[in-house]
């Protein structure tokens, strides 16, 4: 709970949010390299509504990252995951619904290099439109 007021606690709260998702960033950058990225491949993300949505989104997007590649990618998941928990807290502190995490769900893995950057896509610009759309982070 923030015992701060609510100007105070949602600059605090926002601002870590922005700086985890600046250093998921550059992680996703790190892993890049490794595997480079196709030009062409082509993703859809959900569109960021409110810190509800967020939530379930990136607990989507954790879920996704998950097998077959968390050992290629397990700082990846633990910054989504720890944004996850940063915006679900703030959420909770403005009471907004939240839904419950979303369950790991198991994913074809016939094709693991292209299902790395399809998910790191996904991911990229989610975050990039996340670092866009702050004053999403003030409604739930």
């Amino acid at each position: 709970m923030c015992h701060l007021t609510i100007i105070q606690c949602y600059r605090s709260k926002t601002t870590s949010g922005k700086t985890k998702a600046k250093i998921t960033l550059v992680h996703i950058k790190m892993v890049r390299t490794k595997f480079p990225l196709d030009p062409q491949i082509e993703t859809s993300t959900p569109s960021i509504e409110g810190l509800s949505g967020i939530c379930h989104d990136l607990g989507h997007l954790e879920n996704e990252l998950q097998n077959p590649f968390t050992d290629v990618v397990g700082q990846i998941v633990a910054d989504v995951s720890s944004l996850e928990g940063r915006v679900r807290s703030f959420a909770l502190t403005m009471d907004c619904p939240i839904q419950a995490r979303p369950r790991g769900e198991t994913s074809n893995t016939n094709f693991p290099d292209s299902r790395l950057q399809l998910t790191l896509t996904k991911v990229q610009r989610y975050l990039d439109e996340f670092l866009l759309q702050e004053d999403k982070l003030k409604v739930c």
